[in-house]
C-alpha cells in the first residue's frame, strides 16, 4: 500500500555578507561587563556607597574574602569589620553572613567564611544582641555550645523541634549542633538553682520529644543531680517521672541511684501532703489536747517513712472538708458518714502493702493490707468509702496507745516496710513502761473488737 506524504517547504535562509554583520555590530550600544572583586566592594564601602553594591558583588566578596585576606593580612580585620557594619542595616547581607557564620562554627567541615569575618562578628553582635539568630551563633562560639543552646531553648520556652521551626529560614538547621544539643537539656536544667514552674514544663516538653535512649540518659542525670528540695517544690516533675518510670520496664532501665532517688521524690511529695493535712487539722479544727498530741506524734512518726510513700489518698469527713477547704492537693475525697466517730483517714501505698491510718476517735488504729487488685480497687479506686467499710476489710491492725511508735516500727519492719536510712533507732522501754502499755493495750483490744463487730453489722 502506497502512502503519499506532503513535504512542508522551509523558508530560505537569509544570506548575509560579512560587511552587513560588521555594520550591524557597529550599531549596537557599548556593553561593559563588571567583573566582581573584593577591592571594588571595599572601595564602595569606603566611599559610603555600599547601598550600590549588587548582590552578586556581595556574594563574590564573601566567597573570595579569605583568599583576599592572605594577600592583605594587615587590612583583613579592619575590612571585615566594615562589612559587618554595613550588615547592621542591610538585612539581605546580614542573612548571608549569619547563614555562613552558622556553618563556620556549627559544621567545621564546611569552611564558607573568612576567619576575619568570623572574628569580627562582635562588631555586628553588639548592635543586635536581642535577635535569636545572633544568640544562637554566640552559643556556637561557646566552649559548651550544647549547654548554651539548651539555655536559649529554655529562655524561649521551646523544645528542640519548636526552636528549629522558628529559625529554619534564618539559619541552616541541618548542622550537627542542632541535632545534638537535646542531650544537653538535662545537664542544663540541673544548673538552675531554683527552677520555675514554666522551666519545669519546658523540661518535660523536651523529655517528651526525646528518643528512648536519650530520655533514659536524661532522666538518670536528673534524678542523680537535682536536689530533693527542688523535687518537693515541683510535683509536676515528680508526677511525670512516676507516670513514665515508676512502673513498667522503664523502671529497670534506670540506674540503682536513680531508682532510689525517684522513690525518695515520690515519697517526699506524698508525705508533704500528709504533713500539710495534719497541720491544717491542728490549726483549723477545735481539738482536745490529747487529740492534738496524737496527731503530732503520727506526723512525726511517718516522717521516718517519707521515702517509702508511693501514693497517698486522703479521706475527710464533711466537717473537716469544710474547715480545710481546698488547700490539700492530690487525691482527696469525702469520707461517707456511717455514724462512726469523726476522723480523717489517710491511705498510704508502700509498694507491697497498703497502710490505712485513722486519725481520731475510738480505736484510732493503723491497718495493714496486702497490695492486691481487690484491695487496690477498694482503697484507691472506689469514690465512696466509710470508716466501717474499711474496718470490715480486716487486715492486720496496730494500736496507738502508750509506746505505740516502738512496737509499730517493729510491726512494719516484719512486713518489709523499713524507715528512711538515716532514722535513729528506738530506745528500749523499761519494765514499768512495758507494764503500763500492756494495761492500756488490753482496753484498746476490747474497744477495737467492739468497733469491728459494729462495722460488720452495719455493712
Amino acid at each position: 500500500m502506497n502512502s503519499l506524504f506532503s513535504i512542508t517547504s522551509l523558508p530560505e535562509t537569509p544570506q548575509c555578507s560579512p560587511n552587513q554583520l560588521i555594520q550591524l555590530a557597529s550599531n549596537l550600544p557599548d556593553v561593559t561587563i563588571s567583573i566582581p572583586s573584593v577591592d571594588k566592594v571595599l572601595e564602595a564601602i569606603e566611599q559610603g556607597k555600599a547601598d550600590r553594591v549588587s548582590k552578586l558583588d556581595w556574594i563574590y566578596c564573601i566567597h573570595a574574602k579569605a583568599q583576599w585576606d592572605q594577600q592583605n593580612i594587615d587590612r583583613s580585620g579592619k575590612t571585615s569589620a566594615a562589612i559587618w557594619n554595613v550588615a547592621i542595616s542591610n538585612l539581605w547581607l546580614q542573612h548571608q553572613l549569619l547563614w555562613r557564620l552558622a556553618l563556620y562554627y556549627g559544621d567545621r567541615q564546611e569552611q564558607v567564611l573568612a576567619q576575619s569575618l568570623a572574628e569580627s562578628f562582635d562588631i555586628f553582635a553588639n548592635s543586635v544582641s536581642h535577635l535569636l539568630p545572633f544568640q544562637i551563633i554566640r552559643a556556637f562560639r561557646s566552649i559548651q555550645a550544647g549547654i548554651e543552646l539548651a539555655k536559649i531553648a529554655c529562655e524561649q520556652r521551646v523544645n528542640q523541634t519548636e526552636l528549629l521551626n522558628i529559625i529554619k529560614g534564618d539559619l541552616p538547621t541541618w548542622i550537627p549542633l542542632f541535632s545534638r544539643f537535646i542531650e544537653d537539656i538535662s545537664p542544663y536544667f540541673t544548673t538552675i538553682r531554683s527552677p520555675t514552674q514554666q522551666q519545669v514544663r519546658w523540661l518535660l516538653s523536651c523529655l517528651d520529644e526525646m528518643s528512648e535512649s536519650q530520655q533514659i540518659k536524661a532522666v538518670n542525670h536528673l534524678l542523680t543531680n537535682v536536689s530533693n528540695d527542688i523535687a518537693s517544690n515541683h510535683s509536676l516533675l515528680v508526677d511525670w517521672l512516676r507516670h513514665n518510670y515508676r512502673n513498667g520496664e522503664n523502671w529497670y532501665k534506670l540506674s540503682d541511684p536513680a531508682r532510689q532517688r525517684l522513690r525518695e521524690w515520690i515519697g517526699g511529695i506524698n508525705y508533704d501532703d500528709f504533713q500539710k493535712l495534719v497541720n491544717l487539722i491542728l490549726n483549723r479544727l477545735d481539738l482536745e489536747n490529747f487529740e492534738s498530741n496524737r496527731l503530732c506524734s503520727r506526723r512525726d512518726f511517718w516522717a521516718n517513712y517519707s521515702n517509702r510513700f508511693e501514693r497517698l489518698r486522703i479521706l475527710l469527713p464533711k466537717t473537716s472538708q469544710i474547715a480545710i477547704g481546698y488547700q490539700i492537693q492530690g487525691d482527696v475525697d469525702l469520707l461517707e458518714d456511717d455514724g462512726s466517730d469523726l476522723t480523717e483517714v489517710c491511705i498510704f501505698d508502700f509498694g507491697e502493702w497498703f497502710v490505712v491510718e485513722f486519725f481520731r476517735g475510738r480505736g484510732s488504729e493503723t491497718r495493714l493490707f496486702p497490695k492486691n487488685s481487690k484491695n487496690e480497687q477498694i482503697l484507691f479506686g472506689e469514690s465512696t468509702l466509710s470508716v466501717k467499710r474499711i474496718r470490715c476489710l480486716g487486715g492486720d491492725k496496730h494500736d496507738h496507745v502508750f509506746l505505740w511508735q516502738v512496737f509499730s516500727r517493729t510491726w512494719l519492719a516484719n512486713k518489709g516496710i523499713l524507715p528512711n536510712p538515716d532514722t535513729q533507732p528506738s530506745r528500749n522501754p523499761t519494765t514499768p513502761q512495758l507494764q503500763e502499755r500492756e494495761n492500756k493495750l488490753e482496753r484498746w483490744k476490747r474497744e477495737i473488737e467492739y468497733l469491728e463487730h459494729e462495722a460488720k453489722a452495719y455493712v
